[in-house]
């Protein structure tokens, strides 16, 4: 699939599609992952500020979690075809034949800051929100990914003879004023779903929005 954006400079799209293990003289893309991660926040938080005015801060950082994860940027690199553009070492390609989700996450916000480096914040709002687009289309003024525990929890108490999910908490990382933490809702003993958020509450609801998603692919 054809990225939707032509660069100026070259040099900066081929960086990043450079994994470390190249050891390439030019470098790799983790400085590049680093700033398109940062890029990717403010463009979704923005996104998701105008889309629903009457959320609070946690339902607002839900709704992020459950757009931009793990499993939807690997999912969305894929669809960008990064999985063939990734450079990796030979050795590497021994050890995995295919580029690990990771990888795939870290290539995509990578080629977002990339993006940001060649065209500004313009361009990269452009490229995330049509990348984006159907995702954010769904998320509706008055909806809150708050609801997603309650939802989550009919359904199991449904389809399991009255079962409740339960959350555990996998992680958390950074300073004191900007904590993230990963979640994840599990039901006897089974994974449902793992989200993130600037709170445990914020990620059991995000995990619980993801279960969710897992489930109506699978219903």
């Amino acid at each position: 699939m054809k990225i939707e954006y032509t660069f100026t400079h070259p040099e900066l799209e081929l960086l990043a599609y450079t994994h470390p293990s190249c050891l390439a003289e030019r470098g790799s893309n983790q400085r590049l992952e680093f700033l398109g991660d940062a890029v990717l926040d403010l463009v979704t938080a923005e996104a998701l500020y105008h889309k629903l005015p009457g959320e609070d801060e946690g339902a607002l950082d839900s709704a992020r979690a459950s757009l931009v994860n793990g499993r939807s940027l690997a999912h969305k690199a894929r669809e960008q075809g990064l999985a063939e553009r990734l450079v990796i070492s030979d050795s590497q390609r021994m050890h995995q034949a295919e580029p690990s989700p990771r990888m795939l996450e870290d290539c995509l916000e990578a080629l977002i800051g990339a993006i940001y480096l060649d065209g500004g914040l313009d361009a990269a709002r452009d490229y995330v929100l049509k990348l984006f687009q159907p995702q954010l289309d769904a998320v509706q003024p008055g909806y809150s990914m708050r609801n997603a525990k309650s939802l989550l929890q009919e359904w199991t108490q449904q389809h399991h003879n009255g079962a409740l999910p339960e959350y555990e908490l996998l992680a958390s990382d950074g300073p004191d004023h900007r904590k993230s933490y990963q979640a994840r809702a599990v039901l006897h003993c089974q994974e449902l779903g793992q989200g993130q958020g600037s709170s445990i509450k914020a990620a059991e609801a995000a995990a619980a929005a993801d279960a969710l998603q897992r489930l109506e692919c699978h219903g």
